[in-house]
């Protein structure tokens, strides 16, 4: 068994949080993990990227070949895009419709492409795909800064290997105790989304 995550975000959007959940899962189920980010000026809503690899064979590498991903989760939909070619011919994505558009573009420089233009640009691509509207669940439910677990939540829910009570107890265990009844119920609702 394997399963390889990208989860592409931009700055802020807690991409590391959910990579740790989904890697705390794996491990606890007892398959080999490895992972790693790769950030460019994240703190100021730069790319952030994060591998999760998970096998019962051992891993060597914790970047996941171009074309090798069975889940792209975009937490914003340009980045979304910029990554889909990390999916393998099978594997799925989940597009959070939220969209930070670039320094270039807010300057005028560039245009940052619109909502149907990035949906239309990911079904284009073959691969299947679920769009769901995890900032603005999470802003509903008081922070979007629950955008990360709303996606966690999608994802037990559209993939059978998460279990969804496990999941829940693992975004509790790993919140700071003043966030965790809220990312517990970000969590609930993601996978009711799907």
């Amino acid at each position: 068994m394997k399963k390889d995550i990208v989860i592409a975000g931009v700055g802020g959007q807690g991409n590391l949080f959910a990579s740790n959940v989904l890697s705390q899962f794996a491990i606890n189920k007892g398959f080999e993990v490895l992972g790693t980010e790769t950030i460019g000026a994240a703190q100021r809503g730069g790319s952030v990227v994060s591998h999760i690899r998970i096998s019962d064979m051992p891993v060597f590498s914790p970047l996941i070949p171009r074309g090798s991903a069975d889940v792209l989760i975009g937490m914003e939909g340009l980045e979304l895009l910029r990554n889909m070619g990390m999916l393998n011919e099978g594997g799925y994505y989940i597009l959070n419709l939220y969209f930070v558009p670039t320094v270039y573009s807010n300057l005028g420089i560039d245009s940052y492409p619109s909502k149907d233009e990035i949906i239309s640009a990911a079904k284009r691509t073959g691969r299947n795909g679920y769009e769901i509207e995890a900032t603005h669940k999470a802003a509903e439910l008081g922070s979007t800064q629950m955008t990360n677990v709303v996606l966690l939540g999608a994802l037990a829910k559209l993939d059978g290997f998460f279990e969804f009570e496990s999941m829940r107890d693992l975004v509790k265990l790993l919140s700071p105790q003043k966030f965790q009844e809220k990312n517990m119920l970000g969590f609930e609702n993601g996978y009711k989304l799907i």
